[in-house]
């Protein structure tokens, strides 16, 4: 088997004044990730509730006027692109308008407002919404390649509400273009690589094919796009999703509602866990290639308990390890159940 599921388990024995004073073993678990060997820590679940929270007051007070997208600001004081590039400026499909981040991250960097609506609830998206704005996305996208030459890494990305960083309430996606790759797309793209060269296969249809004989932390299947959990979680959840496109030139508009179709059955899930929020990207590979594989991922952003605690913490940002309160196999069988048929 050319995929390894590796982990080590560590115990701290102590007197658990919760049990009054019962000598205890408790585990930490550390997992390799089967691709890049990064390890994440899976620990005990303190049973603190993720706190949803309503962004509704605040939409009132940030709307209208206030928000450089909504209706009567978007067309008015938001960047424009050359018009070499396309004509008048910006790029449009239904309600979402793509034009240039003021500050931009990259080379390339456009942002998509995906809606008319300034705030927009997990259960107010449809697949319509979705769908348009990855497509308006596309087209940008298309005429950067067509334009620069140079570029060789893409990718969509989508901070959802203020715990996943989102500075503006108004859903929006950001897409990266770039000669240069982010430290994600550097390492799935030299590990696929080698993987591929070693083992003569891809790595990520290879893990799908093994997730699903398992069956421990397949999730199932939505049109042209695969999911499961990730084995060595970047956060307490971590949905990978694994498309049948290889590259850009195979995307097509059913891809992106298969994956709309995906996004609004994990939204039901997300209600039904206490989870508002959300970081996303759609990595997407320029150039065909044995070894890659257009794929998504999505780590729902929470808070944690009165206190509205971050989900992040020195672990994760300063000794580059991911914590996880939720075992990927209890997350995948959860999530599964709103991919089984009639959901």
């Amino acid at each position: 088997m050319p995929i390894s599921f590796r982990k080590h388990e560590e115990f701290f024995t102590f007197h658990d004044p919760m049990q009054d004073g019962k000598l205890i073993d408790r585990k930490t678990e550390i997992r390799f990730d089967p691709l890049t060997g990064e390890t994440s820590r899976i620990i005990f679940d303190p049973g603190a509730p993720f706190i949803p929270k309503d962004y509704s007051k605040i939409a009132k007070e940030t709307e209208g006027g206030k928000c450089p997208f909504c209706a009567e600001n978007v067309s008015k004081i938001t960047p424009r692109f050359p018009d070499e590039l396309v004509e008048g400026g910006r790029f449009y499909g239904n309600e979402a308008i793509v034009f240039p981040n003021l500050f931009p991250y990259s080379k390339h960097n456009a942002v998509v407002r995906m809606s008319n609506q300034h705030y927009v609830k997990l259960e107010e998206f449809t697949e319509e919404l979705i769908a348009n704005s990855f497509k308006a996305a596309h087209q940008y996208i298309e005429k950067v390649l067509e334009f620069d030459d140079q570029t060789e890494y893409v990718s969509i990305n989508w901070n959802y509400l203020p715990p996943s960083g989102g500075s503006i309430l108004h859903p929006h996606i950001h897409v990266l273009a770039s000669e240069r790759p982010t430290n994600y797309q550097s390492a799935i793209t030299t590990n696929s690589h080698s993987f591929c060269e070693k083992e003569g296969v891809n790595f990520l249809t290879s893990l799908v094919s093994e997730e699903r004989n398992l069956g421990e932390r397949w999730i199932g299947e939505q049109g042209s796009i695969s999911w499961l959990h990730s084995y060595a979680p970047k956060s307490h959840y971590d949905f990978i999703g694994v498309s049948e496109a290889a590259a850009f030139e195979e995307i097509r508009s059913e891809n992106y509602k298969d994956l709309a179709k995906s996004m609004l059955r994990f939204f039901l899930y997300f209600k039904k866990q206490g989870v508002e929020s959300f970081n996303a990207v759609l990595h997407i590979p320029v150039k065909k290639h044995a070894a890659e594989q257009v794929h998504f991922r999505l780590v729902p952003r929470m808070t944690i308990g009165m206190l509205e605690t971050s989900d992040m913490n020195v672990f994760n940002f300063l000794q580059g390890e991911p914590l996880s309160v939720k075992t990927p196999e209890t997350v995948a069988k959860e999530a599964s159940t709103f991919f089984t048929e009639g959901k």
